[in-house]
C-alpha cells in the first residue's frame, strides 16, 4: 500500500459541504482545464493505493471538447501526470487495478500503458478489419476484463451506408490471439457490454431502444438488459419488459444485476429467475454498490437539460441517506465537459467514493472517505 494517501497529498484540497459539513478531497492540482473521474462502472484507484487514473480534457476557455487523454495521480511521488498519446475518443478507458496499467481504444486498436512516465504505450490487439464494415462509431462502450483476466470485451458499433447500425459483440484475448466474435447484431443498437465479475463466459449488455426508435416513448416497456453466454443466444434479464431504464452494473457476486428504473429508483435483479427488488426509490440517474451490496451511491439530475450535481449515499439496511454534494450546473460561460455527470462509485476496496464535482466552478475529480459516510448515516 502506498505510504501517501489523498488525505496527505498536496495535490488534494479539502472541501466541506456547507449544508452538513461532510468533507470531500478535491484534486485541485491541475494539468488540464477539465479533470474528470471515469464512468461509474470503471473504478480507477489501483489496489496498492498508489495510482488513481482520470480523464483530462483541453477545451478552449468557456468551451467544451469531447476528446480527452489519460492522466494519473501517483501518490507515492505525489505527482499528477498527463499522457497525451493516450487519446480517449468515444470508448471509455479500463484500468487494471492489480498492475496499474490503463487500457484504451483507438480506432480499431486497443492499447495500454503503465503509469510510469518513462514507459511506452503498447498495442494489445486489433479488431479484424474484415468485420469492420461501415463507419466505426466506437470499438467498446466501456471494456472490462473477463473473470479469468484472459480477455477484454468489445461491443464494436458501425454505421452502415444506408444509415443502419451493425454491432459485433465479443472478446479480445490479451495473449495476442485474434478477436473472437460472440454475436453480430444488424439494425439495432446494442452496447454497454460488461463481462461478468465471476464467469468468464458471460456478458451483460444493453439494447439502446431509444436510439432505434424516434420519437422515443419513455412509457413504452421494452427489454433493455440482456445477458449472453459464449456460444449461446442472448437472453433478457427481466421476466417482463419495463419502461425507460438503464445504467446497469454487475453485483460483485455475479448472481445479481443492478439497474436504474428511471423515475422509480435503483433495482436489484436475481439472474437465475429475473425477480427484482426496488432497493432505493427516487428519481436517480447513475448508481453504484459496494462489494457487500449494503451501501450505495448515486447521482440525481433535477433538470432534464442540465445535470445538477446531487451526489447521495445510502445505507440500504437502515434506509438512511446522506447528501455528499448538492451543486447546480456550471454556468454557461465556464469551461464545460461533455457528459458532465458525477458518476459516483466506490473504489480502492470500497475505501473511497470517487466522483466528478463542480464545487469550484470547474470540472474536478473528488474523493470521499467511505468510513465518514457510514458514520454519518
Amino acid at each position: 500500500m502506498s505510504t501517501r494517501t489523498p488525505e496527505t497529498s498536496r495535490l488534494f484540497s479539502r472541501w466541506r459541504n456547507p449544508a452538513n459539513g461532510l468533507e470531500s478531497l478535491v484534486l485541485t492540482a491541475r494539468v488540464a482545464p477539465v479533470q474528470q473521474s471515469f464512468y461509474y462502472t470503471h473504478p480507477a484507484f489501483t489496489d496498492d493505493g498508489r495510482h488513481l487514473w482520470l480523464g483530462c480534457g483541453f477545451p478552449p476557455p468557456g468551451g467544451r471538447h469531447a476528446r480527452q487523454v489519460l492522466g494519473v495521480v501517483d501518490f507515492e511521488r505525489d505527482e499528477l501526470r498527463v499522457f497525451h498519446e493516450a487519446q480517449l475518443a468515444s470508448s471509455r478507458p479500463l484500468v487494471d487495478l492489480a498492475t496499474g496499467e490503463a487500457y484504451w481504444c483507438h480506432e480499431l486498436e486497443v492499447w495500454k500503458r503503465s503509469p510510469d512516465p518513462a514507459a511506452q504505450a503498447v498495442r494489445v490487439g486489433v479488431f479484424p478489419r474484415e468485420l469492420a464494415k461501415g463507419r466505426l462509431v466506437q470499438l467498446a462502450t466501456h471494456p472490462t476484463f473477463s473473470a479469468d483476466r484472459s480477455a477484454i470485451n468489445l461491443d464494436a458499433r458501425f454505421l452502415q451506408r444506408d444509415g443502419s447500425v451493425r454491432v459485433i459483440l465479443g472478446e479480445l484475448p490479451l495473449d495476442g490471439s485474434p478477436f473472437r466474435p460472440w454475436q453480430i447484431f444488424e439494425g439495432r443498437t446494442y452496447n454497454h457490454a460488461l463481462f461478468s465479475p465471476t464467469d468468464p463466459a458471460l456478458q451483460l449488455f444493453s439494447h439502446e431502444y431509444w436510439q432505434d426508435h424516434a420519437p422515443f416513448d419513455p412509457a413504452l416497456p421494452y427489454h433493455r438488459m440482456w445477458t449472453i453466454r459464449r456460444g449461446e443466444q442472448p437472453r433478457p434479464v427481466l421476466r417482463a419488459p419495463v419502461s425507460h431504464s438503464g445504467h446497469e452494473w454487475w453485483d460483485a457476486d455475479g448472481r445479481h444485476v443492478w439497474y436504474l428504473h428511471y423515475g422509480v429508483g435503483v433495482k436489484k435483479v436475481r439472474l437465475d429467475d429475473g425477480s427484482e427488488t426496488l432497493v432505493w426509490p427516487g428519481p436517480l440517474s447513475h448508481a453504484h454498490s459496494d462489494h457487500t451490496g449494503r451501501f450505495l451511491v448515486a447521482d440525481r439530475m433535477d433538470s432534464p437539460d442540465e445535470p445538477d450535481c446531487h451526489v447521495l449515499f445510502r445505507d440500504t439496511a437502515t434506509g438512511r441517506e446522506l447528501e455528499i454534494v448538492n451543486r447546480g450546473p456550471l454556468a454557461a460561460h465556464l469551461t464545460q465537459a461533455p457528459h458532465l455527470h458525477p458518476h459516483p462509485h466506490f473504489c480502492l476496496h470500497d475505501r473511497y467514493v470517487c466522483h466528478t464535482t463542480t464545487v469550484h466552478d470547474r470540472v474536478d475529480l473528488a474523493l470521499v472517505f467511505t468510513e465518514s459516510l457510514r458514520a454519518a448515516v
